[in-house]
């Protein structure tokens, strides 16, 4: 323990040396890419921090949004984002596990980013993102929306409370192919854009997703029944690179560090009534149904999805990811 509250300070201290006050105190111009189109559903929440900032940081920084993947793809820009093409990026964590695998932290935990803050699991985060793209992680977003499985028909319940999906085609990606194969499922490859026609055409019978947005895309009047409990929970955030905290004066970055701290919470704010709300329009509308599994069963269904992100962390093998095994994952 003493190991891991040994590297939080190391990180944290390390964190604050890239802080190191700007020369010119001159208001500065910062570029933010997003990983998703501007009329992509969580999108807005990134223009909101960007007008929050900007409204704190007068005098001392702007932040222009400069567009999204028709700039570069989401997987790519964290190479621009390092290079120093843009200063901040609001992407999906996960987008990026290629180049900075302890981000697998985020994908199986409930864990909320303040409580990270306060155990040193976000500075071992942050220690492991200015190794590989000299950045850290400014704020994690939407954390009060998380994922379901939505299926076509009724899954059965075994003697154990837990639900079978035995003769189930589902459509898969691979951080919980294996977690639904456990469940019984067939598992299928199918890009976001061709999930409508999927379903129309009996290809799938189901699909993990977030709690939100389904309508949307047209893809709840397919669905008959959700599955609890919630399991992960949305990982969008926003990273900032330390060159672009150089720029700031010291009264710049401590704004900006603590413009990101406090959206954390508002953004969780902002779409916890949301999820509630959706929830109640799917029954009432669309005639959804709830399937819930409590006690032993539920944890049993948790741990089964948490399974692949808690396994392929711990075969990181770096200080930063064992100790954000222990402090996100409890492992």
């Amino acid at each position: 323990m003493k190991k891991m509250l040994a590297l939080a300070a190391t990180a944290t201290v390390a964190a604050t040396l890239s802080f190191a006050p700007a020369a010119n105190a001159a208001e500065v111009t910062l570029k933010g890419i997003a990983g998703w189109p501007k009329n992509f559903a969580l999108t807005p929440d990134f223009l909101r921090f960007i007008e929050e900032a900007n409204k704190r940081g007068k005098g001392h920084f702007k932040i222009v949004h400069i567009g999204g993947p028709e700039i570069a793809k989401a997987p790519a820009q964290s190479k621009g984002f390092k290079s120093g093409l843009y200063d901040l990026m609001y992407t999906a964590a996960s987008y990026h596990r290629g180049v900075v695998p302890e981000v697998d932290a985020l994908s199986a935990t409930q864990l909320r980013p303040w409580d990270a803050r306060k155990n040193g699991a976000m500075a071992a985060l942050d220690a492991a993102l200015t190794k590989r793209l000299d950045g850290i992680l400014l704020s994690q977003t939407a954390t009060s929306v998380s994922f379901i499985l939505y299926l076509r028909d009724k899954p059965k319940l075994g003697p154990d409370g837990m639900i079978s999906l035995k003769g189930f085609k589902m459509r898969s990606v691979p951080v919980y192919d294996g977690f639904l194969k456990e469940l019984g499922a067939t598992t299928i490859t199918v890009q976001v854009p061709e999930i409508y026609n999927a379903l129309e055409r009996g290809l799938v019978d189901g699909f993990a997703f977030p709690e939100m947005w389904t309508r949307g895309l047209g893809w709840a009047k397919f669905v008959k029944y959700r599955i609890y409990p919630t399991f992960y929970q949305l990982e969008p955030s926003v990273f900032i690179s330390n060159k672009a905290l150089k720029k700031l004066s010291k009264k710049g970055q401590e704004i900006m560090i603590q413009a990101g701290k406090d959206w954390e919470r508002i953004s969780y704010d902002y779409w916890k009534p949301l999820v509630a709300k959706e929830r109640d329009i799917l029954a009432k509308e669309f005639g959804q149904q709830e399937v819930t599994m409590t006690g032993e069963a539920a944890k049993k269904y948790i741990n089964l999805a948490n399974t692949v992100p808690i396994e392929r962390l711990k075969k990181v093998d770096t200080p930063e990811a064992k100790m954000l095994s222990k402090l996100y994952h409890g492992q």
